[in-house]
């Protein structure tokens, strides 16, 4: 998608605290100014082409919210998870992003249990790295093919 001509508009909510992203692509995120939230809920489509841009659209988003206290992403599989779960988990609090982030839960949806399998074991890989900055670090398989990656301080 060609954002040029969107180019310069910004989206600033200053006296939000709580906000809810609900199917909202990852290239609107640089959009949006929100430097206050402290509750964010995302829910990203079940069907999103990946897109490098946006990803990192939504890695600068995330990168601002330095007054975050509790994070809650849903996400389907395949489209830099393991990217995404490195950055909540390890990249954000190695580099002191979040402050006052008291806890974060990702589920991460996949289309058949052998993928969430796979998905878990990935994911089971990050946590002696995660485990560092976080008092609780878990991974566990939800319900039919979601794998749920919760931490909290």
């Amino acid at each position: 998608m060609n954002h040029s001509r969107h180019e310069g508009l910004q989206i600033d909510l200053p006296a939000c605290t709580t906000l809810e992203l609900m199917y909202c692509s990852m290239a609107y995120h640089h959009f949006l100014s929100c430097s206050n939230v402290q509750f964010l809920r995302w829910f990203q489509s079940p069907f999103p082409t990946f897109d490098l841009a946006a990803f990192n659209s939504l890695h600068g988003f995330l990168f601002n919210l330095s007054c975050l206290q509790d994070l809650e992403i849903f996400v389907p599989d395949g489209f830099g998870i393991d990217s995404l779960i490195s950055f909540v988990f390890c990249g954000a609090p190695e580099h002191g992003l979040w402050r006052d982030i008291r806890s974060v839960k990702m589920a991460i949806v996949c289309d058949t249990i052998s993928e969430a399998s796979h998905l878990f074991d990935q994911t089971v890989g990050h946590q002696p790295r995660s485990e560092k900055w976080w008092k609780s670090f878990t991974v566990a398989q939800g319900y039919a093919a979601n794998t749920i990656v919760t931490a909290s301080m």
